[in-house]
């Protein structure tokens, strides 16, 4: 195969696969002979997509994470120069965008399903995690860790950083709930709302809890 069509590089974000030129379905054919032939050392990562000026539709976009995810490997971003191929990427739920920050700083294997993204990992003091629907947390989210959403935020164990749902125009806002095995946020915004909360660090009680905006002020309820 040759390097010019594809090249795969890794980096601490995950694995940086860049496509060149040629027909798509003979590139994307390539990509699934190189995964077979490493199976091993691609298993379990996550792979972003540099195609250039490529025009790619949503549909050729959930091919090629097909093909990735029958190797166990997850399709979290795709740049490209081209508006179309962008604008399905962020259909999918995908970041568009490879410029290092923070929340790259150690990998957090993340899979869009739909309009909402789930994070199978904890995410620690430093790390933001920014995405235009719901976002759902297998972990917890430590103080310092931030979370931006434009729909619900779900974390399956206990929030104590930042978190803001119902972000930006095409949010929901304050339709938006946030949802937590223990909820004890440093920083709680729901679309314009914002309280704060001290996370009480010797409260070792799991309370599972549900904020909403009620008559226009953010209120906490067992989350049943």
């Amino acid at each position: 195969m040759s390097n010019e069509r594809i090249t795969i590089k890794g980096t601490s974000d995950g694995l940086i696969v860049t496509i060149g030129a040629g027909a798509w379905p003979g590139l994307v054919d390539e990509l699934n002979q190189h995964l077979s032939q490493r199976a091993s050392f691609f298993k379990g990562g996550r792979v972003a997509l540099r195609v250039g000026p490529r025009q790619l539709t949503r549909l050729q976009l959930e091919s090629v994470g097909q093909v990735l995810n029958r190797h166990n490997v997850s399709l979290w971003a795709v740049e490209s120069d081209s508006p179309g191929t962008r604008q399905a990427a962020e259909q999918l739920g995908l970041e568009t965008s490879l410029v290092p920050r923070q929340v790259l700083a150690e990998p957090v294997p993340s899979l869009p399903e739909g309009n909402s993204m789930m994070i199978q990992r904890t995410l620690r003091s430093g790390q933001v995690i920014h995405h235009a629907g719901n976002v759902v947390v297998i972990g917890d989210v430590n103080p310092g860790a931030e979370i931006k959403a434009g729909g619900n935020v779900v974390v399956w164990g206990r929030l104590r950083g930042a978190v803001h749902a119902g972000v930006g125009d095409g949010g929901i806002g304050e339709q938006a709930v946030v949802c937590a095995l223990q909820l004890s946020p440093t920083l709680l915004r729901i679309g314009s709302r914002i309280t704060r909360t001290p996370a009480n660090e010797d409260d070792e009680e799991i309370v599972p809890e549900m904020a909403s905006v009620q008559d226009g002020q953010i209120v906490a309820e067992s989350w049943k």
